[in-house]
């Protein structure tokens, strides 16, 4: 008797098949230690296993990663790491603890220059950071730091017998032994890489075979591509968003979404400007910047308002602090009430002689920062003020932001696991040596800094950071504007693709290492 077809079972995670990710630029390195973008660590987490794992909230977790368990010492400044003895590089040797100093040793070392992680391990105290046997590592600090622990997610262990061989800057830009689930086939430089799971992983093995990422820098190129299958994911802007997403035939392959990351965009003012120096100017400033009209016409709706440091998904976030309202009549009477008047009748307030001017400089290349700042320039108008708009490319802006080279400057931050705010506004990281760019410096900011990084009471900490956020959002050494939320597509092929409040798809475990294809939709 003829039977029925039986369905496919689409809900059962299955192994097999190919993702293929879209890569917004090429990397730089294949060298997890000297990593510098996202897009460096987006292909680093397939290949490498870091100490710790972040898990969905962004606490540090031993799940995935290559400690079985870890000890901190009753003071902080010590760490006791149990290795998986199981552990392998791709090159099937043992991972030992020996690696694991070695890792450490070249994050610190100046020679390598780690910009991205060095930061986190300055305290370490390199003669207590021992193997005391093939598994069991101790990490010494010379001083205890809360956020330390989260730091150790940015240790991806490498083998010492590989990479202790050529110049370590510049030899494994295109080679990797690592001991993550995947191992590197090829990387074609400006157009392709090609990761293939390790059959002999250690660990909790991934769904997928392979994961091909394609180098797709134009955002509309990346949407025609998914749309007709090419490639898997690819974030899309707001007019994408807006105009795509509710469309019934794309909603049947298509699966979007949409979710705040943890970054902010901000106005920089620069207290080495006699004018920008005193807080009730910036004050002022701030109130000139119309945010309903910014969220609803640049960004669809798509972002919400900023009222300090920290965005509303961290815990160190202040929810009583109020965002500044929209109020350039009020901005007006503040400049007025210090001495700024229009006293020759040309529409700009002026004191001693001076107008009050200032050049803001923006990236050049970013659509949103000039529509941004146009819309600023009339409503600061309004109130007297000139604001003198100085588009760059990106290399010079990077130059002369981070140098602390401007008056004022439109950009944002991607923040760290940890709120530490240290690097961006205590007053010992001015430039070169810090990126308080803006010369922000206030005593009592800079002792809520410090007691928030050595504070190892969890809800103590959190007292003090919120202490800190209203303390920031009434001195203004930025004006924070918006939090915009990322805007991601995916065909609907990728099963179990969940997001991390504050981390989005990636980099949080076990995140896109989780994701499975039913086997019907599968390409090799």
């Amino acid at each position: 008797m003829p039977q029925q077809p039986v369905a496919e079972d689409d809900s059962t995670p299955v192994d097999g098949g190919t993702v293929i990710r879209r890569l917004q630029a090429d990397i730089n390195t294949l060298n997890p230690v000297l990593i510098a973008s996202k897009y460096d660590h987006y292909v680093a987490a397939y290949l490498f296993t870091p100490l710790l794992q972040l898990d969905a909230n962004l606490l540090p977790t031993t799940a995935g990663s290559l400690t079985d368990k870890y000890e901190v010492s009753p003071d902080g400044k010590l760490y006791t790491f149990h290795l998986n003895p199981k552990a392998t590089f791709s090159d099937g040797t043992p991972v030992r603890a020996s690696d694991a100093v070695f890792s450490l040793n070249k994050i610190v070392d100046p020679k390598s220059e780690s910009a991205e992680f060095a930061g986190w391990f300055e305290k370490l105290d390199a003669a207590g950071t021992k193997a005391l046997d093939d598994h069991t590592l101790v990490v010494a600090f010379k001083e205890a730091r809360a956020p330390q622990l989260v730091s150790f997610n940015g240790v991806r262990v490498i083998p010492e017998h590989v990479y202790a061989k050529g110049d370590f800057k510049s030899a494994f830009g295109m080679s990797a032994v690592g001991s993550g689930p995947y191992r590197l086939v090829r990387r074609i430089p400006g157009k392709e890489i090609l990761l293939e799971r390790r059959s002999d992983y250690w660990g909790v093995p991934p769904h997928i075979q392979n994961v091909l990422f394609k180098i797709i820098g134009d955002d509309n190129t990346a949407w025609n591509a998914l749309k007709r299958g090419d490639i898997d994911e690819t974030i899309i802007g707001s007019d994408t968003w807006m105009n795509e997403s509710r469309r019934p035939e794309l909603q049947k392959t298509i699966d979007f979404r949409r979710f705040y990351m943890a970054s902010y965009n901000f106005i920089a003012w620069s207290e080495h400007e006699p004018l920008l120096a005193d807080k009730r100017v910036r004050r002022a400033l701030a109130m000139c910047v119309d945010m309903q009209s910014v969220i609803n016409g640049l960004y669809r709706g798509t972002a919400r308002a900023m009222n300090g440091p920290f965005t509303p998904d961290q815990w160190s976030y202040n929810p009583e602090v109020p965002v500044i309202q929209f109020n350039p009549e009020g901005a007006r009477q503040i400049l007025n009430s210090m001495g700024w008047l229009d006293t020759d009748g040309d529409g700009i307030l002026d004191k001693n002689g001076k107008p009050f001017s200032v050049e803001m400089i923006i990236a050049g290349g970013s659509s949103t920062s000039v529509a941004f700042t146009q819309l600023y320039q009339a409503e600061l108008k309004k109130a007297g003020i000139d604001l003198k708009i100085s588009p760059l490319d990106g290399g010079a802006y990077i130059q002369r932001l981070v140098s602390g080279n401007f008056q004022a400057a439109y950009a944002s931050w991607d923040l760290d696991p940890d709120p530490d705010p240290n690097a961006i506004y205590h007053s010992s990281q001015f430039p070169p040596g810090g990126q308080n760019f803006v010369f922000y410096k206030n005593p009592a900011a800079d002792a809520l800094i410090d007691q928030g990084r050595h504070e190892l009471d969890h809800a103590k900490r959190v007292a003090i950071y919120r202490q800190l956020h209203a303390l920031l959002a009434d001195d203004q050494p930025y004006t924070w504007t918006v939090q915009v939320s990322l805007k991601w597509a995916l065909t609907k092929r990728i099963r179990n693709a969940k997001v991390s409040p504050g981390w989005g798809l990636f980099l949080w475990y076990p995140g896109e290492l989780d994701w499975w294809i039913p086997k019907s939709q599968q390409t090799k």
